[in-house]
């Protein structure tokens, strides 16, 4: 019998070809392999393994189908660091004590030891499959990357301890029941990838257990196979230390975020990074004119030949789009020009919304031609991490990228320098986790730089673009306006102000701030200035972010972004007032601030302490030491009380009290300015009227009037000794009603 009449079991009689006639012997054991008992030992190895195939014609298909199945699994370990997996396998065998040890050969060939795994070990065999199984996947789209933060590259290591807590964060965050559990094993896998010149050590901690197991199935060799034993698709990690990042296997992006915020608190003591990792942006305006496909390429690869079949593009203003489906491999921009004339969908189209890129490619040192289509659309989708081939995966990627459609996004050097760090201030100072372009353009930022840095990440057009704008009472603020078009322009309008706004394609795409990351750089410019440091892990502010050491003193040091917002503003002065810091200082990423206090914080913009050096960008904290002792040498306590106005919205009241009393708002500063007007001219007492007018407002309670200012009970009282006071004063010295 020919191989070619048993093409249905290529991958058995592979097995038998490769495997010593004593290893076919002891696969036989296995239920699924019963029928190769029939291997004849007393022939030649050659003749024997001939006579057997010649056997599998007599064997049923369905016992066949099964077999061939199973072969794909030693086929499969025998091309991938198999050396390693099996000393893996060894080292397993001795820490369990497996009973069979002693006839485990370690210098017989690869084939005959995964066998003997296979029929005297079938656990330990399924877990280096799921180990090879790990690194086929890594590269997937599944595969989510994180970066461990303030890493230093150490190498992780692997103990009980460590083996014990991530069991426990495992279960806990895949909610596996006790029976899960119970099965749930965690293998530590140490593997090396890369060539010699850049070789890397990975880490794989690959989670198998029982549950939520999954079947695969692949086409190779122009064959549907099965493969059973993939590993858990909801939680395996590799930890990559010479690039400091951790990758998740995992169908949820939540759930692989808390597994690795969990390894590297287990791993490192540190929390995840939220810098971009593997970032791709995409850009397809350059398929409205020729594209010369052929120039491209991709290492080890030849492009036989290349066109477009298919493009979607949309229709001048309007939100109508057209897409031109290829039948063969004509030019696109050829027909389109031959069937279209002056009237070229392509040439004249706003934007181009999908390009479907069909390329024929031969890999070094191979004759077969290989198929290799690429989809890519506007919002960045590509259909390349879905490729089971990680070679034509990796080809489809040099293609892309030597063409331009694709670019590896550029993480920027924290403080790499000053118009950089002057556009991430803007984006933090704004009160929007999402802005368009036209916002952008308005504020004078570099769209396309920062979306190469991975500060921005493009989004779908949206339906409505912000503009800045100001009240009466000269506020800054943000309005909404919907996004209005017809057949030849697109437009938006402010029915208040009146004012028209012109848009452009670019100015109606969305873009995403990711805040937290902002944060953590300008933590990073921070950290060494500040001791006793904490790690910004929320999205409230103030955040607490360590203390500044002055002298003999420790301050608190907070961060808070757009104070430009009165509402804001009043907002994190209750915070600050309600964390009861003391003297603290606040740093605060709206330039130009009419705040100088928040509770009895100093408030500093960050452009006033920045410092430009040949090495970018530093913030120098020893900058705001003139400001606190200006602060202190003014709060002197003092028999008689002052207030110190620095504007009708800053005072700080003064006198004999533990602490000055720093004052935010204008209706404060002025019912404090008539007590102690009334003090100091021995008046002392005010009723709750002249209260009233001199703070231009009702007031139903005092309690009330300085919400959000617990401490003013510390510096006011009731005058009269009622529940309920009507006549008020500075809270000094023993009250008259105590006295008569």
């Amino acid at each position: 019998m020919t191989r070619k009449s048993l093409k249905n079991s290529k991958h058995l009689v592979d097995l038998i070809e490769s495997a010593t006639v004593p290893s076919i012997a002891q696969l036989s054991q296995v239920d699924k392999f019963v029928f190769l008992a029939a291997v004849d030992a007393s022939l030649p190895p050659a003749q024997a393994r001939l006579a057997l195939i010649e056997v599998l014609a007599t064997v049923s298909p369905e016992a066949i189908a099964v077999a061939d199945q199973e072969s794909i699994r030693f086929m499969q370990l025998v091309r991938f660091q198999s050396d390693a997996l099996l000393e893996h396998a060894y080292d397993t065998l001795e820490f369990e004590e497996h009973p069979d040890l002693s006839s485990f050969d370690q210098k017989a060939d690869v084939m005959t030891r995964l066998v003997w795994l296979r029929a005297m070990a079938p656990k330990i065999f399924d877990q280096i499959e799921t180990i090879y199984l790990t690194h086929h996947f890594h590269g997937h789209k599944k595969f989510l990357g994180f970066t461990v933060r303030e890493g230093d590259g150490r190498d992780f290591v692997w103990s009980e301890d460590v083996e014990q807590k991530l069991h426990a964060a495992v279960g806990e965050i895949l909610t596996l029941d006790d029976e899960a559990k119970a099965g749930c094993e965690l293998i530590h896998f140490e593997m090396e990838e890369g060539d010699d010149a850049g070789k890397r050590r990975l880490h794989y901690l690959v989670v198998y257990h029982p549950g939520k197991m999954r079947l695969l199935h692949q086409m190779k060799d122009r064959q549907r196979d099965l493969l059973h034993f993939i590993p858990a698709l909801e939680a395996t990690l590799v930890y990559d230390p010479a690039n400091n990042m951790v990758h998740v296997l995992s169908d949820r992006a939540s759930v692989a975020r808390q597994l690795a915020d969990r390894f590297s608190q287990i791993g490192f003591d540190k929390p995840l990074s939220r810098q971009p990792v593997d970032a791709m942006n995409f850009e397809l305006s350059m398929f409205k004119t020729r594209v010369d496909l052929t120039a491209a390429h991709a290492p080890g690869a030849f492009i036989e030949d290349a066109w477009i079949s298919s493009l979607t593009v949309t229709l001048g203003h309007t939100y109508h789009s057209v897409t031109l489906d290829m039948t063969s491999s004509d030019n696109i921009w050829n027909v389109s020009a031959h069937h279209f004339g002056d009237h070229n969908p392509i040439t004249f189209c706003r934007s181009v919304q999908e390009v479907k890129l069909s390329f024929i490619v031969r890999f070094d040192g191979e004759t077969e031609l290989r198929a290799l289509d690429i989809t890519v659309g506007q919002r960045g989708s590509c259909n390349l991490l879905t490729l089971p081939d990680p070679r034509l995966r990796q080809c489809g990627e040099d293609i892309l990228m030597s063409l331009g459609v694709m670019t590896r996004v550029e993480l920027a050097k924290i403080g790499a320098d000053l118009a950089l760090f002057h556009s991430e201030m803007k984006l933090l100072d704004l009160a929007l986790d999402e802005i368009d372009g036209h916002l952008l353009t308005m504020l004078q930022l570099s769209i396309a730089n920062l979306i190469s840095k991975g500060l921005l990440k493009k989004k779908a057009p949206g339906k409505f673009i912000v503009v800045p704008v100001k009240d009466d009472e000269g506020q800054s603020g943000f309005r909404r306006l919907p996004i209005q078009s017809n057949s030849t322009s697109t437009w938006a309008q402010d029915e208040l102000s009146g004012d028209r706004y012109d848009l452009t394609d670019g100015d109606l795409c969305r873009y995403t701030v990711d805040k937290s990351y902002l944060r953590e750089r300008l933590d990073t410019l921070l950290k060494k200035q500040l001791i006793d440091h904490a790690c910004i892990q929320d999205d409230q502010e103030p955040f607490i972010i360590g203390n500044y050491r002055m002298g003999d003193q420790h301050l608190p040091v907070a961060l808070v972004s757009h104070l430009w917002d009165a509402r804001h503003a009043d907002k994190m002065d209750a915070a600050m007032r309600q964390e009861n810091l003391g003297l603290s200082i606040v740093l605060t990423t709206t330039t130009n601030t009419s705040r100088r206090f928040l509770g009895q914080g100093i408030v500093v913009p960050l452009n006033s302490i920045q410092v430009e050096g040949d090495d970018g960008v530093a913030l120098d904290l020893s900058r705001i030491e003139g400001e606190v002792r200006r602060r202190q040498n003014a709060a002197v306590a003092t028999e008689v009380p002052i207030l110190i106005k620095d504007d009708a919205r800053n005072a700080l009241l003064v006198g004999p009290w533990s602490d000055p009393w720093a004052l935010t708002k204008k209706e404060w500063i002025n019912v404090v300015e008539i007590l102690v007007d009334a003090w100091t001219s021995h008046r002392e007492k005010c009723s709750k009227l002249q209260l009233e007018n001199a703070a231009e407002v009702p007031m139903r309670s005092m309690g009330e009037f300085f919400r959000g200012a617990p401490e003013w009970k510390n510096y006011i009282r009731g005058a009269d000794g009622n529940s309920k006071p009507r006549l008020w004063e500075l809270n000094i010295g023993v009250p008259d009603y105590k006295t008569t």
